[in-house]
């Protein structure tokens, strides 16, 4: 999804990124969006994540990676270091999102960008659990209720009803954290963030014909792009105050 919105999105909002720009992918994951903008000719580029995924083609490659145990309270690179910092699935994942997003101002230059792919709060299937409404009834009875349905992740074969509640009941308290758009609005705002959510872009550039003319409809019915962020995703392009 970074590099969709690298292809289609910020073209059309007529934008362009040069290839000395200095990139972070944070939440790189196994690595592949930081060797693809490689492959593209960007040569500035870096990845960070909490746990080892990395999948290196050299390991002289790993100083461009930094995996943390944990994440940190303070992310291991200086101010105004990055013009451009992508992520996609990430921030559901981040418990304390005030102070990461604190620090990704701080290490984004004056007038440099983020472009955020978010999952909505209220999805109604929960992309990790699979459990239908899992973000509003955030309850062990839901998640054993649809565990009984026969509800279960990859990693739940073969779990009782109560063992997958049990884990999905963990999962929620140590790894979730859905945030409303709203919020998120206050957030960037104090932090000294200008941000756009940009869906009709994201909308308008899609290559499948059906998401386009949902881009039309919503030109015409802005409450339809309004709906997509509140149950799917949002796209959002921050950017920092140039001083």
């Amino acid at each position: 999804m970074r590099l969709e919105i690298l292809d289609r999105v910020i073209p059309m909002l007529g934008i362009t990124i040069p290839k000395s720009a200095k990139i972070l992918d944070f939440g790189c994951g196994a690595g592949g969006t930081v060797y693809d903008l490689l492959d593209r000719g960007y040569s500035d580029v870096f990845g960070y994540d909490v746990q080892d995924y990395l999948k290196l083609r050299d390991p002289s490659d790993c100083s461009r990676f930094y995996i943390s145990p944990r994440l940190e309270l303070r992310l291991p690179y200086e101010d105004e270091t990055f013009d451009v910092v992508l992520s996609d699935q990430v921030f559901e994942h981040v418990l304390d999102q005030v102070t990461v997003f604190n620090e990704l101002h701080r290490i984004t230059k004056p007038g440099g960008i983020g472009l955020h792919s978010i999952p909505a709060k209220y999805r109604p299937i929960e992309g990790h659990m699979y459990v239908p409404f899992a973000n509003i009834f955030a309850h062990r009875w839901w998640y054993k209720l649809w565990a009984a349905l026969g509800i279960r992740n990859e990693f739940q074969k073969g779990l009782s009803a109560d063992e997958t509640a049990d884990r999905n009941a963990f999962f929620a308290v140590e790894k979730l954290n859905y945030v409303p758009s709203s919020f998120y609005k206050v957030v960037w705002k104090k932090l000294g963030f200008e941000y756009k959510f940009v869906h009709q872009a994201f909308f308008d550039s899609h290559e499948r014909s059906l998401v386009r003319a949902v881009g039309k409809l919503n030109r015409m019915f802005p409450f339809i792009g309004w709906v997509y962020c509140l149950v799917r995703s949002r796209f959002v392009y921050l950017t920092k105050r140039d001083l």
